[in-house]
């Protein structure tokens, strides 16, 4: 039986405002089916039947893959780049079977199935059985939001896991309930529920990583990585923060820290760079921050230099931090 592309709606979640994430009352608006989460986001897809009358295939012409979205930013879409940080999709099937991939090769997931999608694959989410139309919640994750090592994520990649229990099912039951009728989320709670998106999913990931990968030496490497990374983390604002301060504190050689990020597909600069302006970003956008300054938000992220901090914000946002927050809606203090 020919089967049915999935679509979303453009209707995207506003930092700036509280707002329902649920399917809304029949004859009202059109639901909203992305929330912005701090530095992750989440997206229903829905497939619905055709018409009974409408017996015709879909042709492949008119399919349309379902682009690689990374962390949305208000009215603007950051354009996708070459070498650069990738956004991955953690995809819960809740309703009616779906297909992923293009051709023959698809990945199938019926409801209950959890799966990883690769950044660099095509994702094409598609309807498995026009009887039984399809719900999905698509979890976008920034790559340097999860301490889970890359390579071991890529062998996670398009394998339908249930989530009847353990980390999974916590994962799952988080997710149906942001997505669920009547949730509400407010501006200055996302970012925290971004977080605990964020540590589910790792959790879940971590969970059922294959045992064998862990043959050694990889456990060491694998376990400092993330020790770096959480030491990063909580020392963003330290103007000071270098891959020689990195190393030392860790007790290891500055050529084996780029070593360690350079197995993972990263770089240490990169790394730092990325997770010092995702901080700003959701700085910018709470009104609970709106009396601080642009350089008191800057300043204590790491950034010390306007120029330096515009420029490495407008690449990979598209826009500049100022034009980020008047569109977030949230009234600006002093420069």
């Amino acid at each position: 039986m020919p089967s049915l592309l999935c679509s979303r709606e453009s209707t995207a979640f506003s930092a700036a405002f509280a707002t329902n994430f649920a399917t809304g009352d029949r004859g009202g608006p059109p639901p909203r089916t992305e929330l912005e989460l701090g530095a992750v986001r989440l997206t229903v897809l829905r497939c619905p039947a055709p018409p009974a009358a409408s017996a015709a295939p879909i042709s492949s012409a008119s399919r349309t893959p379902f682009a690689s979205l990374a962390p949305a930013t208000p009215g603007a879409r950051r354009p996708a780049r070459s070498g650069g940080p990738q956004t991955w999709r953690l995809v819960l099937v809740s309703d009616g079977p779906l297909t992923l991939g293009p051709g023959p090769g698809a990945t199938r997931l019926d409801p209950g199935h959890l799966v990883l999608w690769d950044p660099g694959e095509p994702f094409d989410p598609v309807a498995a059985d026009r009887a039984r139309p399809p719900r999905a919640l698509v979890l976008h994750l920034p790559g340097t939001a999860l301490s889970v090592p890359h390579q071991a994520l890529r062998g996670l990649v398009a394998r339908p896991i249930s989530s009847e229990a353990g980390p999974a099912a916590l994962l799952a039951r988080f997710l149906e309930g942001l997505a669920g009728p009547g949730a509400t989320v407010e501006t200055r709670q996302a970012a925290w529920l971004g977080r605990a998106a964020v540590d589910l999913a790792v959790a879940f990931l971590s969970s059922v990583t294959d045992p064998r990968d862990d043959a050694a030496p990889r456990p060491r490497r694998v376990a400092l990585l993330g020790e770096i990374r959480s030491y990063v983390e909580r020392h963003l604002g330290d103007p000071d923060l270098s891959p020689k301060a990195i190393a030392a504190a860790h007790h290891i050689s500055v050529r084996y820290l780029h070593h360690l990020f350079r197995q993972d597909g990263q770089t240490v600069g990169g790394f730092v760079r990325e997770r010092r302006l995702e901080r700003c970003r959701a700085d910018l956008t709470d009104p609970c921050l709106a009396g601080q300054s642009m350089a008191v938000i800057r300043a204590r992220w790491g950034f010390h230099d306007a120029a330096v901090f515009n420029r490495a914000f407008k690449k990979e946002y598209g826009i500049t931090p100022g034009e980020y927050r008047r569109r977030a809606g949230v009234a600006a203090g002093a420069r």
